[in-house]
């Protein structure tokens, strides 16, 4: 049974925390979580650590209280029966490192996303969706199971300063300046990917969208880790339905 962290951590870790329950719940939802295979992070704030979801805990399963505390080699600084993922120091440590703006990371391997992310043309400037990704979105190789730490420096090279990677044949990335700025993200992204899958189905052309509204789109929505708003109504709005199905995210 997980000890409830609520007295012992800062406030602004145990606020940190709940908002990252959150988004596993949140992705859980969606049907974006890939069995225990996925993995998001929040940096503490003010510390060298970041805390990510216990291998062996269904995202569906998590709780403020269970998320593991790890500094950026993966070495766990509160005591756990789990362990971080085998793969996922590589990605969260690196790019966590690399961004100072940058508090959250999320990784998912959703069908569609990989779909697209095994495509030689990648995303495609078909939808509205695509249009609000493509202007900070970035593209990295595959080499195997991310497992090998010598990868990470080219992680962070391609993610360069985007808020978006597409893995080739993997899976996908988003970052953000919040928890929630990055889940927005990646529901851009992976939405982007379903409609490009559904839009591909079958024979007829497709209407790509014009250099000059992706231009206008990309002056919009910027190529960085996003803007934090004075008040999150979306965060907010995710917030409140998770307290009515599912409060025990908040333990």
């Amino acid at each position: 049974m997980t000890i409830n962290l609520r007295k012992s951590v800062s406030e602004a870790e145990w606020c940190a925390r709940q908002d990252l329950a959150a988004f596993y719940r949140l992705v859980a939802d969606y049907g974006w979580d890939d069995l225990l295979l996925a993995h998001i992070s929040c940096r503490v704030p003010g510390e060298e650590a970041y805390l990510i979801n216990p291998f062996g805990l269904l995202f569906e399963e998590i709780t403020a209280s269970s998320l593991l505390k790890v500094d950026y080699r993966g070495q766990k600084l509160l005591e756990s029966d789990y362990e971080i993922s085998p793969e996922a120091n590589v990605i969260h440590g690196a790019i966590l490192s690399a961004r100072q703006d940058v508090n959250c990371v999320a990784h998912v391997h959703t069908v569609a996303g990989t779909a697209v992310a095994s495509r030689v043309e990648g995303l495609r400037n078909v939808s509205q969706q695509s249009m609000i990704v493509a202007g900070s979105l970035a593209y990295h190789d595959y080499e195997g199971v991310v497992l090998d730490p010598a990868e990470a420096p080219r992680l962070q090279a391609d993610l360069g300063e985007a808020r978006h990677m597409i893995l080739r044949n993997h899976g996908l990335i988003t970052v953000g300046a919040t928890v929630s700025l990055a889940f927005q993200a990646l529901y851009n992204l992976e939405r982007a990917c379903e409609i490009q899958v559904a839009a591909e189905t079958g024979d007829a052309p497709l209407i790509h969208i014009s250099d000059k509204i992706m231009e206008k789109t990309a002056a919009l929505f910027g190529s960085g880790v996003g803007v934090t708003p004075v008040r999150d109504l979306l965060w907010e709005a995710l917030l409140r339905r998770l307290d009515r199905t599912q409060p025990d995210f908040r333990r």
